[in-house]
């Protein structure tokens, strides 16, 4: 490193001890010098209380001894003229109308012809850098479109901040706290009305003393959803939504409302999207109607979601039919009603003969003990025995008989009250 470039060196590293290099450079020009300014993002006419800013810069005498009006000749900073070529160091102070210093900026610049600095001052006593930050999202979507409703950041593991989405975009952009000079941290979250969260991201920017730095950041979606596909059993093979005589299909995740769709719009290759949805395991529940209405397939399951991801979900959905249940309480060869039987509630249950695996668990389908007769209408074909117990308010277990009432369920037949079968229970 040569002489001339050390000095040069140490001055940029020591601004504020004020220090000219002249280059004797034959190439080397003289030249004005402008600076231009704003106020921690702010122009003259955007903090009202700036009367002007005081200029140092050690070796040279300024006019009106530096100081200058925020805003001269239109813009806001100044032209100071004829500058042999060297490399300088300043100092700018922004004082306000009662004569405190409102921002400050100290740097070096270099004079080979004209130059220009943009500065930006920041307030006394602040660190002397920030960031302005804007994001955008996948695909060219608007936040409309994106549904995202505001977004919060956070910078350097900081507290949250939250702003209105198009604050961040489209053109706009929002500004960082004040930073010390180097790398930082930055998170974003972008959420929707209810405040889920659709979209983050992650990254890092590098600020420099006293001026300025812009970042876009590209929102990606951090929401988990599931396409639900269908299709329809039928022996070994698989029908469309014509062959199996499906009109629609209802749909609902984690017992959540009931949702409609044409049966076209799931049907395999194709798909309907699940609300949002938190990481993990959810229940998923499909009933296939015909055009009258009617329950013709059926599907229980679970499928699991990450996050951030749209999981393709296809189930098979099964053949279903239907039964009718009424019972009787009897103790001692007579008949009881449940109040003089001391019942309030009673549990069906379906046990597989060929399979011994019970429909509804070992717990069973629970009703009020007046509610018969009642009608099943989601049970997969095949043959069944019906198995049923209840308790009394004292203790007492009924049971119904063993290998007494069997049920075949066959695929699309649905029993009514009035052919309901009969199941008597007796106390143990």
């Amino acid at each position: 490193m040569n002489s001339r470039l050390l000095v040069a060196f140490l001055c940029l590293a020591a601004v504020s001890t004020g220090c000219i290099v002249h280059d004797n450079n034959y190439y080397d020009d003289p030249g004005d010098v402008t600076f231009r300014w704003t106020f921690g993002g702010l122009r003259c006419d955007e903090d009202r209380d700036i009367k002007g800013v005081n200029i140092t810069i050690p070796g040279e005498r300024l006019a009106n001894d530096g100081r200058y009006p925020c805003q001269a000749n239109g813009f806001d900073g100044i032209v100071l003229h004829d500058f042999e070529p060297g490399t300088y160091s300043f100092n700018l102070v922004a004082e306000s109308y009662a004569g405190r210093q409102l921002y400050e900026v100290s740097g070096t610049f270099r004079v080979n012809g004209d130059v220009t600095v943009d500065i930006d001052l920041t307030p006394i006593g602040a660190s002397p850098s920030f960031a302005y930050v804007n994001w955008l999202f996948p695909n060219g979507d608007s936040c409309s479109r994106a549904g995202v409703v505001s977004v919060e950041a956070r910078v350097d593991g900081g507290d949250w901040a939250r702003f209105d989405c198009a604050a961040g975009f489209g053109g706009n952009s929002i500004k960082t706290p004040y930073l010390e000079p180097g790398n930082h941290n930055l998170e974003l979250v972008g959420l929707d009305a209810q405040r889920r969260t659709l979209y983050s991201h992650v990254g890092q920017f590098t600020t420099r003393y006293g001026e300025p730095t812009s970042y876009t950041a590209t929102l990606r979606s951090s929401a988990s959803f599931a396409s639900i596909q269908w299709e329809f059993e039928s022996g070994s093979s698989a029908v469309s939504c014509g062959q199996a005589g499906v009109a629609s299909v209802d749909a609902r995740v984690d017992g959540g409302q009931w949702v409609r769709f044409s049966c076209s719009d799931g049907r395999v290759g194709a798909g309907v999207t699940t609300p949002q949805l938190t990481p993990g395991d959810h229940d998923l529940q499909l009933v296939a109607v015909d055009a009258q209405n009617r329950p013709w397939y059926h599907y229980t399951g679970r499928f699991s979601v990450r996050s951030g991801e749209t999981k393709n979900v296809v189930v098979k959905m099964w053949v279903i039919g239907g039964a009718s249940i009424k019972w009787e309480l009897r103790s001692g060869g007579v008949a009881q009603s449940c109040s003089q039987a001391g019942i309030s509630e009673v549990a069906i249950n379906f046990r597989d003969v060929f399979t011994n695996e019970w429909v509804y668990g070992i717990v069973g389908d629970r009703h009020g003990c007046n509610d018969a007769p009642v009608v099943f209408e989601f049970l997969r074909p095949g043959r069944y025995e019906v198995e049923m117990k209840a308790r009394t308010s004292t203790g007492v277990d009924y049971f119904s008989v063993s290998n007494s009432v069997f049920v075949d369920i066959v695929g699309h037949q649905f029993p009514g009250p009035q052919n309901a079968l009969l199941v008597s229970l007796f106390p143990r």
